[in-house]
């Protein structure tokens, strides 16, 4: 059975390291007194390129423990080959997707800060600190759970998707959260609910929610 909360765990400690880098990388350009001009524009565009090495095997294992594991609990075979194909093509868009947008963020976001450093007088300490909030390990944790359930919703939908074709049914996807006092009114609402709208876990930042699959009733196949 996959262990979501071990990759969580292996996904945040790879981010919380990259992210620390990354952090003592951005000093050092800005310099003291910082200066936001002295960052090249290329680390902003490829910067995250050295996280997304550490990132995408994280991402693409995730999907392909999701993959086995719905293979077995419908008894049901594809082509591994054509699996891990497919997950490495998703790892590395989604990958590539999540850090670059990132990167976008973090440019406004230092570019505003290094301008208060001056008008508001601010020691270096005190910019690395506003700056650390990107960079911490609770930013590593919640990107890593987010994530982790994105990896594992799209590994149990690739397989769904050749059970689908292969025994001509529409499989019936069901919302399922921990339905504990945790739960979010966004995710809290659509428990035990199929769905039908066509979005799936994760809803939101930290969200942990899973899909349950059934097969059709009879009564459904005739629809």
């Amino acid at each position: 059975m996959i262990d979501r909360y071990e990759i969580e765990r292996k996904l945040a400690r790879v981010l919380s390291k990259d992210l620390r880098v990354e952090l003592d990388k951005l000093l050092n350009y800005l310099g003291d007194p910082p200066n936001f001009a002295n960052v090249p524009y290329e680390y902003w565009q490829n910067g995250w390129k050295d996280i997304q090495a550490d990132v995408e095997p994280v991402l693409m294992e995730a999907f392909l423990e999701s993959a086995e594991e719905v293979m077995l609990r419908f008894e049901f075979g594809v082509d591994w080959d054509a699996v891990n194909t497919d997950a490495a093509n998703w790892a590395r868009v989604h990958t590539e997707s999540v850090l670059s947008d990132l990167f976008r963020k973090r440019y406004d976001f230092v570019g505003e800060n290094v301008a208060r450093y001056f008008e508001e007088g601010w020691s270096i300490s005190d910019l690395a600190r506003r700056l650390r909030v990107w960079y911490d390990p609770v930013r590593a944790e919640m990107i890593a759970i987010t994530e982790t359930t994105r990896a594992v919703v799209e590994g149990e939908r690739f397989v769904i998707a050749q059970l689908e074709k292969e025994s001509d049914n529409k499989m019936i996807p069901v919302w399922s959260t921990a339905n504990d006092e945790r739960v979010c009114l966004i995710c809290g609402e659509r428990h035990g609910k199929e769905i039908t709208d066509g979005i799936y876990p994760p809803a939101h930042p930290r969200c942990r929610c899973v899909v349950v699959y059934r097969l059709p009733k009879p009564k459904e196949r005739a629809r």
